[in-house]
């Protein structure tokens, strides 16, 4: 066994022994069939045959090459002559209008990757080197980045909830070849590498071989770099979490808001650091330098107004001096449900079940409507003095603007009787005395 191979089953291990995972895992190799993915597979063969685990193989069929079918067949042979479980996933790729094929292929190929290692419980592994590392710190370059993008790609991640290893990152792509052809292993080759329309192609083919006939260390440096940035960009994250602490709550319909006034106390710096934080901790991209700006601003916006950022998952609005996170319609609100006396109606949006009970003896049997979005309403709660639109009792009751759809309105034949605001029962003037409507959680 060539020292490559027992330096990945070395790095894998300490990497194992880095994290807290079960005493024994299934690793899941991304194999491409490429040289890299092979080696890596081999020598997960060999960790596999020295330790008390299993190894799988996902190849992930994306149709966009004649020779796609035969790559499968391929892989399906390497991984039946190392008594490997082999999955092969075809996926689909539509590719429209402003989008990247390259970017639409990586992003198919984690989802089924993911959805894989989430089914079987396991750990995927990544056959990526110093190489691709240093690919992937120019394109952040490239991008305007940070030190968290900078930080390129880590050794173990987690990333959609999938722990992901990378034990071949700190070797070299000519070190892989010569290990695979001393190892007489076979490989397919991608003949979409020699495409330079791609940007790491790009970057592959026509400017790390400058680069590195100048400065051969360049990718080893650059790894280098990339840890320092991981590093500083780790220190920022865990103060950026404890701000964030510090000024996020829920409110009382269960939506995330951060306090305006801790905000606006901290620096610039801090502002932005706590509002992309915010987004990580959401599963979201983080917001654009001009995205940002635009959050910020609405902390100073009129106290009247109610601005608000889109984004693809919903939007950010401040209201009474805080930042909202809303996300976008919820589909489980209905706008109109009905509540037969004595039943139990499931309210999903709210997490809360209503109950109507009833000693009315006018009608039987009674039935009552919820409905939601309602407007052009003039209400009067029991303990009131005065009617007024619905629209004023929202505002007098401080409930955000994006929150009002949801609130259901309970209706007896014509009549508005009551609404759930906060959780409770509000009973409205022309609720029957004898109606009983009792909230609980679901």
């Amino acid at each position: 066994m060539s020292n490559i191979v027992n330096r990945i089953c070395d790095t894998l291990h300490h990497l194992l022994e880095s994290v807290e995972v079960d005493r024994s895992p299934i690793l899941t190799v991304a194999y491409s069939g490429g040289v890299d993915s092979t080696l890596l597979l081999h020598a997960l063969a060999h960790y596999r045959d020295r330790h008390d685990l299993d190894v799988h193989a996902v190849h992930v069929h994306h149709g966009l090459s004649d020779n796609a079918d035969s790559w499968l067949a391929h892989c399906e042979r390497e991984c039946r002559f190392l008594d490997i479980p082999f999955t092969a996933n075809k996926v689909d790729i539509e590719q429209t209008t402003r989008t990247s094929l390259e970017a639409l292929a990586r992003n198919a190929r984690y989802a089924a990757l993911h959805d894989y290692c989430k089914q079987h419980n396991s750990i995927l592994c990544l056959g990526q080197h110093s190489e691709d590392q240093l690919e992937t710190v120019l394109l952040q370059l490239k991008r305007g980045a940070g030190p968290q993008g900078l930080a390129g790609m880590g050794a173990f991640q987690w990333r959609n909830k999938v722990l992901t290893l990378r034990p071949m990152l700190q070797e070299s792509k000519q070190d892989i070849l010569s290990a695979a052809q001393q190892l007489n292993l076979n490989w397919v080759e991608d003949e979409s590498n020699a495409d330079t329309r791609f940007d790491r192609n790009f970057l592959r083919n026509e400017v790390l071989p400058l680069l590195t006939a100048r400065w051969p260390q360049m990718a080893k440096t650059t790894g280098r770099s990339a840890a320092l940035c991981a590093e500083q960009s780790a220190l920022l994250e865990t103060e950026a979490k404890t701000h964030l602490s510090h000024c996020e709550s829920v409110s009382a319909f269960g939506t995330s808001m951060l306090s305006g006034k801790y905000i606006l106390s901290l620096s610039d710096s801090w502002k932005r650091a706590v509002i992309r934080q915010w987004f990580a901790s959401k599963g979201a991209l983080a917001p654009s330098q001009a995205q940002l700006v635009q959050v910020l601003n609405m902390l100073n916006a009129r106290e009247d107004a109610t601005p608000k950022v889109t984004f693809s998952w919903g939007y950010v609005a401040r209201y009474q001096g805080s930042l909202y996170w809303v996300n976008n319609a919820d589909e489980r609100v209905k706008r109109e449900l009905t509540l037969p006396e004595g039943s139990t109606l499931t309210l999903a949006w709210l997490n809360l079940q209503l109950r109507f009970e009833s000693n009315f003896e006018e009608e039987k049997p009674l039935q009552l409507v919820v409905k939601t979005d309602v407007k052009g309403l003039k209400i009067k709660p029991a303990n009131a003095q005065v009617s007024k639109p619905l629209k004023d009792w929202y505002k007098y009751w401080k409930i955000p603007v994006w929150e009002r759809a949801k609130i259901p309105v309970v209706f007896f034949k014509e009549d508005a009787i009551a609404l759930l605001i906060n959780g409770d029962v509000v009973r409205l003037h022309r609720c029957p005395a004898s109606f009983q409507l009792t909230v609980v959680s679901s």
